[in-house]
């Protein structure tokens, strides 16, 4: 339950565009008599973005939600507010700071809180919270003939409460336990029965009246304790809530920068649809890539460590720091700049500021390299694959001993051939080194010697060597190919670490067409290249593509190989030539783009 709880508290977060510190369990459950039915009563308190506690227009104090997936109850308060309240010693809040359940607190945040409540606390405030809490109850729902034990047990709780503190023993504990003993011998006798009709029943069982019960509640909420009234002090609840408000002291780590941390509206600037799906040329079973960008807080980028991007483990989802992704731009990479120019249709979140990011700040004729680079990165990218398609590796890896031959005539037998073919068991042979010949041995078949095989129990990739007399004359000579072995356990290796990571429908498709290439990589070879060719001569980035129909034949495979590569070579060529005649600069302003960046990154974190 911890598990669905935590993801639960993570929806909040995006849905409302929070930040949760601290969530705990209430009522019930941190109590300690739950019933089977009980529901999780899940409390927290949120932080909102920095820049609406300085608007004048209002904002969330509050956010209660429906009972979600059954039994989940969750509801919260703004540090603000939570703030006011604790500076009343507000009973549920000062409960919530010390339930005995918890589902998240930021580090420092619950022991910071929890100094606050003692700092602050008023006994006749807390006093008067549990005493109007039971007189409640007594009133309400325990004035029916039969009542439920859990309407009795909170009742009592109440009571209980507001003794410890009307002794003078500060915040009351949560858990019912602890509270017990501060009831009469004739009540702690009635205790027992009442939690377990409370945990072995229906919320909304009924039992009986107890009589006993009834008075000692009824005295209860007779008596008037002096108990003292403390005014607290209001520059504690300030420095505390502006503490929350700027987050946290201790810098984030690394680790802390989640695909849902950086989605989250505090640090999110952009969050897009990406890939085919923005090209126009997504086809059934497509990916979904995302691709975004945020904003590192100011205590991380002040201190000793940096990040660029946080991503999935196969790249299919990416989202640049602030600093790296302008970093891109600068160097017109083409991934980066697409960003600039996303349809609105693939847009997720988009922040006003992304808006200062205009695409004729960073164009220059830099793209004439970066994209025309790329662009015959993608067709490398095919060769590459044309490689693995055409020639597959086994599953099984071929044994050192394959690439172990003997001489004979004018050429070379594999070595277990050869001794199989003399009835020698390559266990009980054995090999020196020859000096001097690297890579190759002397095999011996001598009964006056220890022979120790041709290679390790323990590692049949590495072989042995076995001491033989003086005057022992080699059976034959081996000759070891070393370089042939190395290259086949990293053409081994490479090929299933491809298989595990291949797209398999975009295999799929690359099989069915049997050109022998990765049609995908060319088509956006061609893509890339149009819109180089764009920028050249109109000085716009365009991500939808309008030859759709074209990309997709080139991906079906229609063209053979070569003919793709002409085109794109063709294609490289006139680009080049269009970039020499571009009015683009040679490269983006940096002076420009710095300050830019120091903007963005001010009035973001305003």
């Amino acid at each position: 339950m911890d598990a669905e709880i935590a993801a639960y508290l993570d929806r909040i977060e995006r849905q409302h565009g929070v930040r949760i510190p601290y969530a705990c369990e209430s009522g019930s459950r941190a109590w300690g008599f739950a019933s089977p039915d009980s529901d999780y009563d899940i409390r927290f308190l949120f932080v909102r973005p920095e820049a609406t506690y300085l608007s004048v227009a209002a904002s969330t104090e509050a956010i209660y939600l429906p009972l979600a997936d059954g039994d989940l109850d969750a509801g919260g308060w703004d540090i603000r507010k939570a703030a006011r309240l604790l500076g009343k010693s507000n009973g549920a809040l000062v409960e919530w700071l010390h339930s005995p359940v918890v589902y998240r607190s930021d580090p420092g945040f619950r022991e910071r809180w929890q100094a606050t409540a003692r700092a602050v606390f008023s006994p006749r405030a807390a006093h008067d919270h549990y005493h109007g809490l039971a007189r409640q109850m007594v009133l309400g729902k325990l004035a029916a003939a039969e009542v439920r034990a859990k309407d009795y047990l909170y009742a009592l709780r109440a009571i209980l409460c507001a003794r410890w503190i009307s002794a003078g023993r500060g915040i009351p504990p949560v858990a019912f336990a602890e509270l017990i003993p501060l009831a009469p011998p004739e009540i702690l006798e009635l205790v027992p029965g009442l939690l377990d009709h409370k945990t072995h029943t229906l919320e909304n069982e009924r039992m009986p009246r107890l009589e006993c019960l009834d008075s000692f509640l009824a005295e209860a909420l007779a008596a008037n304790p002096d108990v003292t009234q403390v005014h607290p002090d209001a520059s504690l609840l300030d420095q505390l809530f502006r503490a929350e408000v700027r987050g946290p002291s201790t810098p984030p780590l690394p680790s802390s920068f989640t695909l849902d941390r950086v989605r989250q509206p505090d640090l999110l600037l952009l969050d897009s649809v990406a890939g085919s799906q923005a090209y126009g040329t997504a086809i059934a079973g497509s990916d979904e890539d995302r691709r975004g960008v945020f904003v590192a807080p100011r205590s991380f980028l002040l201190g000793l460590d940096a990040i660029e991007q946080v991503a999935d483990e196969r790249s299919d989802q990416v989202y640049y720091e602030l600093g790296h992704f302008v970093s891109l731009l600068l160097k017109n990479n083409p991934n980066a700049m697409e960003l600039l120019a996303m349809p609105d249709d693939c847009i997720r979140h988009r922040h006003p500021l992304f808006a200062r990011l205009e695409p004729s700040v960073f164009l220059s004729k830099l793209c004439a390299r970066t994209f025309g680079e790329y662009a015959m990165g993608q067709i490398r990218k095919a060769r590459g694959l044309n490689k693995k398609i055409v020639n597959p590796q086994p599953e099984q890896r071929r044994p050192m001993l394959s690439f172990c031959h003997v001489p004979e005539a004018q050429g070379s037998v594999p070595v277990l051939d050869w001794l199989a073919a003399r009835g020698i068991d390559p266990r009980k042979c054995g090999l020196t080194a020859v000096q001097h010949a690297a890579g190759m041995f002397a095999i011996y078949d001598d009964s006056r010697a220890e022979l120790r095989g041709l290679v390790s129990p323990k590692d049949p990739d590495t072989l042995v060597f076995s001491s033989v007399p003086k005057d022992a004359v080699p059976l034959a000579w081996m000759h070891f190919n070393l370089d042939a072995f190395k290259a086949h356990c990293k053409a081994h290796r490479e090929y299933w670490e491809w298989v595990g990571r291949r797209n398999e429908e975009r295999f799929a498709t690359n099989a069915s067409h049997g050109r022998g290439y990765d049609s995908k990589n060319l088509m956006h070879t061609l893509r890339l290249l149009d819109m180089a060719g764009e920028i050249a001569t109109e000085g716009v980035i365009r991500v939808r593509r309008p030859n759709r129909d074209f990309l997709l034949r080139v991906r079906s495979g229609e063209f053979a190989y070569e003919d793709l590569v002409a085109r794109a070579e063709e294609q490289l060529a006139r680009v080049q030539d269009a970039f020499k005649d571009s009015s683009l600069p040679e490269h983006p302003d940096r002076d420009r783009v710095n300050a830019l960046l120091v903007g963005l990154r001010e009035e973001f974190a305003a």
